[in-house]
C-alpha cells in the first residue's frame, strides 16, 4: 500500500504533462496469483486501489451572484465568475448552495476567491482570500421575492433552503419541465431547454402532458425545425 502510494504520488506530479485530463489514478497488483489470493470485499478486489488527486485550486474574481430558481422554487446563490481555466475547462459560474453556507465562509461581491472543482467535476468557491480585500466588497442578501416572478419567498424553520411561495412561477415550470424531458425523466432526445423555451412561448404546452398532443405541424414553423426534425422530435 505504501509503494501504491508512492506510485499516486508520481502520476499526480507528472499529470500536468499529459494531453489528456485524468482526475485519478488505480494501482493493480501486477501478479494473477497474488491478486487472486488478496480476494474481494464484497465486489470490491483487494488488489485494485484507487486514488483520486486532490482537487486543483485556483485564483479569480467573484464578480456577482444570480439567483438561480430551481423546479421546487428553491432560490440558489450562483457565483459568477471572472472566467478561469480549472481542470481542463473554464469556468465561469458555479454553485453557493444557500445563503447560510455564503455567511459561514464570508464569501462577498467583488472578493478574490479560491475555485476548485468538486471531484473535479461541479465548480465550487472554496473561500475569499480576505487579505486581498479593498473595501470595496458587498455581503449578498437573499432577496425577499423572487426575482422571476416577484412573489414573496420564505423559510422553514429548520432548513437551509429558502423558496418561491408562487407555484405557477414561470421559473419552476420550466425547470420541472427541464426535468421532465431529461435522462433522469422521460429521457426525450433532442428536447432541450431552448426548445422547452419556444414551446412554452408559442402556448404549445403548459404542463408535461402537452408534450405528447404535439404534432409535427406544431413544430415546423419554431425555429430550428424543418420536417424531418419535427416528425423525429414527434
Amino acid at each position: 500500500r505504501a509503494n501504491s502510494r508512492q506510485q499516486a504520488a508520481s502520476s499526480n506530479t507528472h499529470r500536468s504533462e499529459l494531453s489528456y485530463w485524468i482526475d485519478g489514478v488505480v494501482v493493480v497488483v501486477n501478479d494473477n496469483q497474488r491478486f487472486r489470493r488478496l480476494g474481494v470485499v464484497g465486489k470490491t478486489p483487494r488488489g485494485i486501489v484507487a486514488y483520486k488527486f486532490v482537487a486543483e485550486e485556483v485564483i479569480t474574481k467573484l464578480l456577482d451572484i444570480h439567483i438561480q430558481v430551481g423546479r421546487t422554487g428553491a432560490l440558489t446563490p450562483i457565483a459568477i465568475l471572472e472566467p478561469v481555466q480549472v481542470a481542463g475547462t473554464t469556468v465561469s459560474r458555479a454553485t453557493l448552495h444557500n445563503s447560510d453556507e455564503i455567511a459561514r465562509k464570508d464569501i462577498r461581491i467583488g472578493d478574490t476567491v479560491i475555485v476548485r472543482k468538486a471531484g473535479d467535476i461541479i465548480p465550487e468557491v472554496v473561500a475569499p482570500i480576505v487579505n486581498l480585500r479593498t473595501g470595496g466588497e458587498k455581503k449578498f442578501h437573499l432577496p425577499k421575492r423572487c426575482p422571476v416572478c416577484n412573489a414573496p419567498v420564505s423559510r422553514v424553520e429548520g432548513e437551509v433552503v429558502t423558496r418561491c411561495s408562487n407555484r405557477r412561477c414561470y421559473a419552476q415550470s420550466m425547470e420541472q419541465l427541464k426535468h421532465f424531458v431529461s435522462r433522469a425523466g422521460f429521457d426525450i432526445d433532442g428536447l432541450g431547454p431552448q426548445i422547452l423555451e419556444q414551446l412554452v412561448g408559442a402556448e404549445l404546452m403548459k404542463d408535461p402532458a402537452d408534450l405528447f398532443t404535439l404534432t409535427a405541424g406544431d413544430l415546423e414553423p419554431l425555429e430550428r425545425f424543418a420536417a424531418t426534425s419535427a416528425q423525429n422530435l414527434v
